[in-house]
């Protein structure tokens, strides 16, 4: 009985480590995005960096890429095409744009997208997001439209389009295989509970 408790108690307290550790190499794998200053007037340049894309030169043996360069755009995946560039080996990504001139005041976003050439699908974890103030007197309009992440067109009466994750889609199986593993264990507590109080000698007996 001490045995299996002892393994009960270790396997439940592997289960959440199982999910952090997880947790910790799905973000790892997410593309990443930042901008500075991140307020900016129409015609300044910006500058933009990021971790975690794809290589866009051959790597030998291969003759081709694996990945398109990086597209920086504004507000859509296919939004207006502010530069584009080629990641490092590492996969880091460092350059500057001009805000567009004639770009409405308020909130917009940023995105770096990249694609396999092979098939041409996003590469899991892009794009790369970040929110980017652009100074202005005009206000941008509070008319409905298509979130700034989807592909549609504002007005289209579809739903925003997530990317493609294999790292969150990791930590998703992590949550449920650590949900099935903490319910075999209470499973086996009760079993346990069960039959030590069946062959517990009635009083009297």
């Amino acid at each position: 009985m001490r045995r299996r408790a002892g393994f009960l108690f270790i396997f439940g307290a592997m289960a959440p480590l199982v999910v952090l550790v997880s947790s910790a190499w799905a973000c790892g794998v997410l593309a990443t995005l930042k901008v500075a200053p991140s307020s900016a007037a129409p015609g300044q340049t910006v500058q933009v960096t990021g971790v975690n894309y794809g290589q866009a030169v051959p790597v030998p043996p291969a003759t081709t890429p694996t990945f398109t360069p990086v597209s920086i755009r504004l507000d859509s995946r296919t939004g207006p095409e502010l530069k584009r560039v080629t990641p490092t080996p590492t996969g880091r990504i460092d350059d500057t744009f001009q805000v567009p001139a004639g770009t409405a005041g308020g909130d917009h976003v940023v995105l770096a997208t990249q694609n396999r050439i092979s098939d041409g699908t996003p590469k899991a974890g892009t794009p790369g997001r970040t929110l980017m103030r652009v100074q202005g007197a005009a206000a941008r309009s509070s008319a409905p439209g298509a979130a700034p992440w989807s592909n549609s067109k504002p007005g289209a009466p579809s739903a925003s389009v997530a990317p493609v994750d294999s790292g969150s889609d990791s930590s998703l199986l992590a949550i449920i295989l650590s949900g099935a593993m903490l319910s075999i264990g209470l499973a086996l507590v009760g079993r346990d509970r069960a039959t030590r109080g069946a062959r517990r000698p009635l009083l009297g007996s």
